[in-house]
């Protein structure tokens, strides 16, 4: 964050935690919001805002004292300048940007086919959507090979991070050598509650967490923890700190331990030694191969089963939470569909997403009864799928080497995002001085 030179009146930044305020659902929407001077920011529109922009300004622990109506904007980073209207000196401000579209009739790519978004083996996918985060929106590619993709980009073994408009946002190994580790490596991840990245490697099945700053990869597991045959596919992590619990998704069907096991991390950041986890959810359920899960607000869980012959095993189901080991299924959905590699959930609209690993399409089942609801081809072959916390899909696919976004089609919508941070203006020593030194202040930045 930079602070203008020519500052008439200090400004003090703070984190805030904020309860979210969008609607519950839409496909444009605001992020990186980013404070660039006393009263200026900027943010990034993930795609074209057709239908406007209004940026309002809304006192902490009050109500809105300024809004203005920017009109139509396009997709990437736009900057802002509040004008001062409505402020009082000594109180705090948030942000907040609603963006609205007239929507899509179908589920459409969003983003072009480009540079930052080719990948050799793109395997794993994870988005931010913690408003209360400076990363909100930042989308994590976990590149597990490293090679010359056909697009012509060479890329190697490690996280590559997008903007929520598919613009590129630098890369990352944590310090390790991933392509040492494997040509599976990284491969699937998520976003901790504490907003750490975490990722599992499948070619030694192990899982490591990435520092805030992903300076940092620290191994989770070794092979005390692990029965011999398992696999360390899928990931999910609950809690923050020394409440940190670790579920990690063992795909090998032939092993004791297929389905989900739950390690304590504790004050970490290591599992302990020789704690080989608690069942969580099977082995007695799963007849093929689980390799992915997701869990929703009220603790339920949501897995699949990887198999490529219809009617052998359903592709996704949910489970209640509930004492472990889990082996009864709250629903399955038809096992008429196949092919179920990486899976995630939305639950504002309900959904629950899997990715084709044979023909590429994204399924869509209801989360509450697992029926289906409707499906797109989104390439060839769908190693991972995530929403974002405005209901777009973005998908990972390594035959086509892309990652793409996808909009869903549900027409005209809107989302508000609310800054992370708040803008404090200290009391003046008279109301004139507030008055009078605002309009210096914003005359001398423009003059810069």
């Amino acid at each position: 964050m930079s602070i203008g030179k020519a500052s008439l009146v200090p400004l003090c930044v703070v984190l805030l935690l904020v309860v979210a305020t969008t609607p519950a659902w839409a496909n444009v929407y605001a992020s990186g919001l980013s404070q660039t001077g006393i009263n200026s920011m900027t943010y990034i529109l993930n795609e074209n805002a057709d239908s406007g922009v209004t940026v309002e300004m809304w006192e902490v622990g009050g109500g809105m004292v300024y809004s203005e109506n920017l009109g139509a904007q396009a997709k990437g980073t736009q900057s802002w300048t509040w004008n001062g209207t409505g402020y009082v000196g000594g109180n705090q401000y948030t942000a907040r940007v609603v963006a609205s579209d007239n929507g899509y009739m179908t589920w459409t790519q969003i983003n072009t086919d480009a540079t930052p978004t080719s990948f050799y083996f793109p395997c794993g996918v994870s988005v931010n959507t913690n408003q209360t985060s400076p990363n909100f929106g930042k989308i994590y590619v976990s590149e597990s090979q490293g090679g010359l993709t056909v697009f012509g980009r060479t890329v190697s073994s490690g996280i590559y991070m997008l903007n929520a408009d598919a613009s590129d946002d630098g890369y990352a190994n944590g310090g390790k050598d991933w392509a040492a580790a494997g040509t599976l490596a990284p491969w699937k991840s998520t976003i901790g509650p504490d907003d750490h990245l975490y990722v599992t490697d499948y070619s030694n099945d192990l899982a490591f967490e990435f520092s805030g700053d992903m300076s940092t990869a620290t191994q989770l597991i070794d092979g005390t923890n692990k029965t011999a045959g398992q696999y360390v596919e899928g990931i999910h992590v609950d809690g923050t700190g020394a409440s940190r619990d670790l579920y990690l998704v063992n795909s090998h069907y032939l092993d004791g331990r297929r389905g989900m096991i739950k390690y304590d991390i504790g004050v970490g950041p290591t599992v302990a030694t020789n704690d080989t986890g608690t069942q969580y959810i099977g082995p007695g359920y799963f007849a093929f191969y689980p390799r992915d899960v997701a869990r929703d607000s009220s603790g339920d869980w949501y897995m699949n089963n990887f198999r490529s012959t219809a009617g052998q095993a359903p592709p996704v189901m949910k489970f209640t939470d509930a004492a472990p080991p889990i082996n009864v299924a709250a629903w399955e959905a038809s096992s008429a569909y196949t092919g179920a590699y990486g899976i995630d959930i939305y639950e504002p609209r309900g959904w629950i997403a899997y990715g084709g690993y044979y023909n590429g399409y994204v399924y869509v089942f209801d989360m509450a009864t697992g029926a289906y609801i409707t499906e797109f081809d989104a390439g060839s072959r769908i190693r991972e799928v995530a929403f974002d916390a405005a209901g777009n899909i973005v998908t990972v696919d390594n035959s086509t080497e892309w990652a793409r976004i996808w909009s869903p089609g549900v027409g005209g919508n809107s989302f508000t995002t609310e800054s992370y941070f708040t803008m404090v203006i200290p009391e003046p020593t008279s109301l004139s001085a507030l008055l009078l030194g605002l309009p210096v202040l914003l005359f001398r930045r423009r003059r810069k």
